[in-house]
């Protein structure tokens, strides 16, 4: 769900913040609500969720949430900043004479190499495994990799790492494995 909102800078970060509190407050805590769970652990998934991103995993399964309602406000909590990201970034872009001439010469030298033109955007399926949800966005954003395509990929790097995470976190790893 992505909400493009016109007008004024200001109406356009208004919309992102809206979007963004709607992704990292909002349906968690409702579905929280919805599921009979405590809001509180919620928060403080949420909240570990903003800091240290799928490593937030091993604290909602600490806290007995359900892994299948840690990896929703994991995922949903990432999207949400991921959408964030990259709405204020577009603003940015828009209103700064200097950052405009900086993408141009970024993005003229993306285009000049072949590879990175055709492969560079699978990149962000490690790098935000490795790097996080606060880089892949800038980087996305900074080559003019279509963002919707970066947003998926980003997605399934992010929600691959977070369920190996939460396998790791509630012993099926472990149990798959026979003990190794």
């Amino acid at each position: 769900m992505e909400i493009r909102a016109s007008g004024s800078p200001w109406q356009r970060r208004g919309w992102a913040i809206l979007q963004c509190v709607l992704f990292v407050l909002v349906l968690p805590l409702g579905t929280a609500l919805c599921l009979d769970l405590s809001p509180l652990l919620t928060l403080a998934l949420i909240s570990s969720t903003l800091v240290i991103e799928y490593g937030a995993a091993p604290v909602g399964i600490a806290l007995g949430l359900p892994p299948a309602f840690v990896l929703f406000v994991i995922v949903i909590v990432a999207l949400g900043v991921i959408l964030l990201l990259f709405a204020l970034f577009e603003i940015l872009g828009e209103r700064s004479e200097r950052i405009a001439r900086f993408l141009k010469n970024a993005r003229t030298r993306v285009t000049a190499s072949p590879f990175l033109t055709r492969y560079g955007i699978y990149g962000v399926v490690p790098g935000v495994i490795l790097l996080g949800i606060y880089v892949c966005p800038p980087v996305s954003w900074v080559l003019g990799w279509r963002r919707d395509h970066a947003i998926i990929l980003m997605m399934a790097g992010y929600v691959a790492v977070s369920l190996f995470t939460i396998l790791i976190s509630t012993g099926i790893i472990h149990l798959i494995t026979g003990g190794y």
